[in-house]
């Protein structure tokens, strides 16, 4: 036990006392407190913790948060209950910080996700939109693996999933834990896809049954979108229903080789469809059907297209729902060289906050090589943007932005990639990158193992880049994060999906 004379350190004057703590680790700062009462009150001081806080987790949620409020409270940083914040800052944050480093999480929490195709409780269920198999970012006709749709959706601190031991869709707030029933009629229902931006959550979704049919394999059903206003209310969230529209006029069948992709703002929706040509007169194996339609969803409505599947009422009530503002055929697709066609390049879908323009990101390889090499895979992206209301022209230009190879619908919802090291682009699958912090927790593909059985599978990782050290989870830990090939998250948490179809979340 330290003796409590004044040669202890404790004991030392301020400035010598700051200088020496300043050699710690902000962890050991904690572990001194255990020595004794007279250490404890020294390093738990909070006007020695403050710079310390500062200097080494200046991007800290917490840290940026209390500063910004010290330095608009005129000259009351350091009253006694904002110091008292401090110190549980400093304590909070370099746990955290010391979990990112050794990629230890310090709580993991699951819930189970309504399985794909099976029909849940309350009689939904859920059909995920097929993967292209050939795409233009593969070298080659194969890429070395492909992901399933992630049927779940984030953003900023917010989840949405199809909830299966409460039979309905969940939002779950994973600051505080607490979930909400978001009220959607599941019942009689194939949920398609979710998606959550700019706190608007869009559902699409197609009627159990088919309207009618193409041939013996394939049956084309009715399919809609519904949207949710999501407001924070206290501590809690308060789930709206906004409106909902009808989003493909001759429905979509449900199937394997038709798709559609789709993005949204806080005022419009935009559909991009890929059906093959079934016409036996017509059809070319690169000449697929293609669209893209625009609707203005920025106002609320009562109409509920799924109520009027004929559309009989929207002609005679001044209500009608969300109006179209814009459909592309593939010919107009074409004149903006935006046509994908037999081997598509598309990678993302954006409509920019307060423009009337969508801008559709693609991606090509840089070309066969015999001697191909993954570490030097450099893709070329393409952004269009064209205008959907009023007239002008459309802009194509080339940027310098990186994109992993498609693998799957997933990688449609991914931001550019920009940790590169300490792996190349090509490895790259998913970023979930908090850019206040720092922090990136990168899904990369490593290598293939070869087993006793001859099959081949391969390594996935997850890798925690902070400002002060990068490392690796575990491979259990990876493991429960990447079955779908998506995660997300900020320096607080990160979340995926395992292989026994659970939501994951790790707590650092």
């Amino acid at each position: 036990m330290a003796s409590p004379q004044p040669g202890d350190i404790a004991y030392l004057p301020q400035e010598l006392f700051q200088m020496l703590v300043g050699y710690l680790e902000p962890v050991d700062i904690v572990r001194c407190r255990r020595v004794s009462q007279t250490w404890y009150e020294a390093f738990g001081n909070p006007s020695s913790l403050i710079p310390i806080a500062k200097e080494r987790f200046p991007l800290a949620k917490e840290v940026r948060e209390l500063y910004q409020t010290a330095a608009s409270a005129c000259g009351e940083e350091y009253s006694e209950k904002r110091l008292h914040q401090w110190r549980a800052v400093f304590d909070k944050v370099s746990e955290r910080y010391y979990r990112l480093a050794r990629g230890r999480p310090r709580s993991i929490q699951k819930f189970n996700l309504q399985g794909n195709n099976n029909h849940g409780k309350g009689g939904y269920r859920t059909f995920r939109v097929s993967p292209w198999e050939t795409h233009s970012s593969h070298f080659g006709d194969n890429i070395d693996m492909f992901f399933d749709q992630a049927l779940w959706t984030y953003e900023e601190g917010l989840a949405v999933f199809p909830n299966e031991d409460e039979d309905c869709l969940t939002l779950l707030d994973l600051e505080t834990q607490h979930t909400f029933m978001v009220p959607f009629v599941t019942a009689e229902k194939i949920i398609r896809r979710l998606r959550l931006h700019d706190r608007l959550l869009v559902i699409e979704w197609a009627e159990n049954e088919p309207f009618h049919w193409l041939n013996e394999r394939d049956s084309v059903h009715r399919h809609y979108a519904t949207s949710f206003d999501i407001t924070q209310d206290g501590r809690g969230w308060d789930i709206t229903l906004r409106n909902e529209w009808k989003i493909m006029f001759l429905g979509h069948p449900l199937g394997e080789r038709d798709r559609f992709f789709s993005t949204h703002s806080r005022s419009h929706y935009a559909i991009y469809v890929w059906q093959p040509n079934r016409s036996l007169y017509t059809a070319e194996e690169d000449a697929p059907i293609e669209s893209l339609s625009v609707w203005d969803i920025s106002r609320r409505s009562e109409y509920r297209a799924s109520q009027d599947p004929t559309g009989r009422l929207r002609d005679t009530s001044a209500d009608s729902g969300p109006p179209i503002v814009n459909r592309l055929t593939f010919r107009e697709l074409g004149f903006h060289s935006v046509r994908q066609g037999g081997l598509p390049g598309i990678i993302r879908l954006d409509i920019p906050n307060g423009s009337d323009s969508i801008s559709i990101t693609e991606v090509k390889n840089p070309g066969l090589s015999d001697e191909y090499n993954p570490l030097e895979y450099s893709p070329r992206v393409f952004v269009t943007t064209i205008p959907f209301i009023g007239q002008g022209p459309s802009w194509r230009r080339r940027v310098d932005t990186l994109f992993p190879p498609y693998r799957g619908n997933c990688a449609m919802e991914i931001p550019p990639w920009t940790k590169t090291a300490p792996f190349p682009c090509y490895w790259g699958i998913c970023e979930a990158t908090d850019n206040k912090a720092g922090v990136s927790f990168c899904l990369s593909y490593l290598f293939p193992q070869s087993y006793v059985e001859g099959t081949e599978t391969h390594t996935l990782t997850v890798t925690i880049h902070t400002p002060g050290a990068i490392t690796r989870l575990s491979h259990d830990l990876s493991r429960q994060l990447s079955v779908k090939g998506k995660i997300c998250g900020n320096e607080r948490f990160v979340i995926g999906e395992d292989g026994e179809n659970q939501l994951t979340v790790l707590r650092f």
